[in-house]
């Protein structure tokens, strides 16, 4: 097959779009992800795919691919984990427009179209559609009530759920995509980033349409690693570290990160067996829990002879 070029006469009014697709060990599900983008009705497009020191065929798949199509491009690093992937990517991007995919994930043909369209009709800051979550034996829809442009209080939706705290549903302008870098070595980052995106933002597009398809894999790049809690807990942290050079911080970040800690504690896992506690920790709990939470802390603690360290 002969190599697939862009057409002058379909993109001359396109402005580039930049999708970042880290890569590891997702052989299975690559050639379906980027043929999905390759499908695109939008066409001005650079598949930047970060090989993320792969040990499958994933790399090989997807080179194979790049060698029909000029869009797509493969780089090779060693393993570092999905957040220095997209950090590599977005060091790499060329686009006026960002977007991210997972490498076993899909997305609807239409997506970028209507998505860019819109952001270039009502020029936000970036724009979120719904998504689809789908397993071997089953689908569950994620999506909007409407659709809207909002322009004040936008760090509000930061707590308004999953659609507000994953990337990959949203298409992101460059000059604040790469803003914004993953934090490294964690899982979770999505917590940091979403939050980031939020808060720099002007103005945010809604489409209430399900382009994106969220394929729960357990050996994918993003959702394979062994989850870590505490990671959540860290994520959000330097969320609300960076965010404090604005003065403004959101004092439901405080709930947040007390309710990950609540879980934490809890959580009944004997790798992160909980055995003592620090008081200003305990103290910071018990003055940002809800009610119910703290009474619970409080049973949790004695049924499970925690300890609280000066």
């Amino acid at each position: 097959m002969s190599k697939i070029d862009n057409k002058l006469e379909e993109t001359l009014d396109e402005p580039l779009l930049s999708i970042i697709v880290p890569v590891y060990g997702v052989e299975q599900y690559i050639k379906e992800c980027l043929e999905s983008i390759q499908k695109q009705t939008y066409h001005n497009i650079e598949i930047i795919v970060i090989n993320d020191g792969t040990k499958d065929n994933s790399a090989i798949i997807a080179k194979k691919l790049a060698n029909q199509d000029n869009r797509i491009r493969v780089y090779d690093f060693e393993n570092s984990g999905v957040s220095i992937a997209r950090n590599r990517g977005l060091k790499i991007a060329k686009g006026k427009y960002i977007a991210f995919v997972d490498s076993d994930d899909k997305v609807d043909p239409n997506m970028y179209k209507e998505m860019v369209t819109y952001l270039e009709k009502y020029n936000t800051d970036f724009v979120k559609c719904g998504f689809v979550e789908f397993y071997e034996d089953g689908i569950k829809s994620f999506t909007y009530n409407k659709s809207e442009i909002l322009k004040t209080k936008l760090f509000d939706k930061y707590f308004d759920g999953i659609l507000w705290t994953v990337v990959w549903n949203a298409v992101y302008k460059a000059d604040l995509a790469q803003k914004v870098l993953f934090p490294e070595y964690i899982a979770y980052e999505d917590n940091y980033s979403s939050g980031m995106y939020l808060r720099l933002a002007k103005t945010v597009g809604i489409i209430n349409k399900k382009y994106y398809w969220y394929r729960c894999n357990l050996q994918g790049i993003s959702k394979g690693n062994i989850k870590k809690p505490l990671d959540k807990i860290i994520a959000i942290n330097k969320l609300i570290n960076d965010l404090r050079k604005y003065r403004d911080i959101d004092k439901r970040l405080y709930w947040k990160i007390s309710v990950e800690y609540y879980h934490f504690i809890r959580n009944n896992d004997f790798r992160f067996k909980v055995k003592c506690i620090r008081k200003s920790l305990y103290g910071f709990l018990m003055t940002h829990l809800d009610f119910r939470r703290k009474i619970n802390l409080v049973f949790i603690i004695i049924k499970k002879g925690i300890k609280i360290l000066e």
